[in-house]
């Protein structure tokens, strides 16, 4: 169960529709993307645990998780599942993106909206393209850190001197002069 995915979807089967629409543009936008019901996730759950496979999707294998929070979702017993794990697994990274798709919103004591930013529309564009500028931004992120990274493991030739420079060799035997 170690299928990686940029943003997982989180939704109540009320309102599938609108986030549907929201996985096909984030597929559209080349975003590997899971969304429950699509195919190629119905072949990976296929004969697993749903509750297993759920856990290591939202809480490990997604790197964000987008809750459509609706009055649907806060009374249905899987969703709120879903938001408990990546909530739990992601709670200080910023990875988890509740949208709020109508008044409905989450439980204070799983998410205070006071003190963390969500998003509130119902609109599957609007939604869409937050997500996808959100993980466009992770991508931008990822690949300065990794340039940042490579250029710390590069000696830096310009204005080097032997001076400057330790050298360290390991003699085995003795040294004739």
């Amino acid at each position: 169960m170690n299928e990686k995915y940029k943003i997982a979807l989180s939704f109540a089967t009320e309102d599938q529709d609108i986030v549907e629409k929201v996985y096909h543009y984030l597929k559209a936008e080349n975003i590997h993307v899971f969304f429950a019901p699509s195919p190629e996730a119905q072949i990976f759950l296929s004969g697993k645990n749903q509750r297993e496979a759920f856990y290591h999707i939202f809480g490990q294998n997604a790197e964000y998780v987008a809750l459509f929070v609706s009055k649907y979702y806060v009374a249905k017993e899987v969703p709120m599942e879903e938001a408990k794990i990546a909530l739990a697994k992601h709670v200080n990274d910023s990875s988890v993106i509740p949208i709020y798709m109508d008044n409905t919103s989450l439980p204070a004591d799983m998410f205070n909206p006071k003190s963390t930013n969500y998003f509130a529309s119902n609109d599957p564009a609007a939604i869409a393209g937050h997500l996808a500028a959100k993980v466009e931004a992770s991508n931008c992120m990822q690949k300065l850190e990794g340039i940042i990274e490579a250029e710390k493991n590069v000696m830096n030739i310009k204005g080097n001197r032997a001076e400057k420079q330790v050298f360290i060799q390991t003699v085995n035997g003795s040294i004739e002069l």
